[in-house]
């Protein structure tokens, strides 16, 4: 019986507090998007993968330690496409050259396709992670 009483007693605070002057408890502010289409690597992510695998180059104390791991980045690719203020995210603990390498690359690319707003080309902020993993095949 206190059970019960004490649930309907929860329910009735429960209801006053969320019913009061018909408003949400928690109102739904509405934010405009960044960008209608985000911004691409020309040829989708499968040519985005290809250029990573094909012009990444694996550190040399990294490997010969058999680190692998992944370097998280932010950026900005222009209204023009061109890739600007590459930071490092996160990194590999103990993997250092990851990060210099993830940079490299990522400021080496070709342009993108901008992402678009109203139709017109913007700025507009990209993470991407860039995978470090050694291709060693077990027998």
């Amino acid at each position: 019986m206190k059970y019960l009483i004490l649930f309907f007693s929860l329910f009735y605070l429960i209801q006053n507090s969320v019913a009061q002057d018909g408003e949400h408890p928690l109102p739904y502010t509405y934010k405009e998007s960044k960008y209608e289409m985000a911004p691409c690597f020309l040829g989708g992510l499968i040519a985005l993968n290809k250029y990573i695998s094909d012009s990444i180059r694996y550190p040399e104390p990294e490997k010969s330690k058999m680190l692998e791991g992944g370097v998280m980045l932010k950026f900005v690719v222009t209204k023009k496409g061109k890739i600007v203020n590459v930071e490092a995210i996160n990194g590999t603990p103990g993997a250092p050259n990851f990060v210099k390498e993830a940079i490299r690359l990522v400021e080496n690319m070709p342009l993108w396709i901008p992402a678009t707003k109203k139709g017109k080309p913007v700025d507009a902020e990209y993470y991407l992670t860039i995978p470090f993993k050694l291709n060693i095949r077990k027998q």
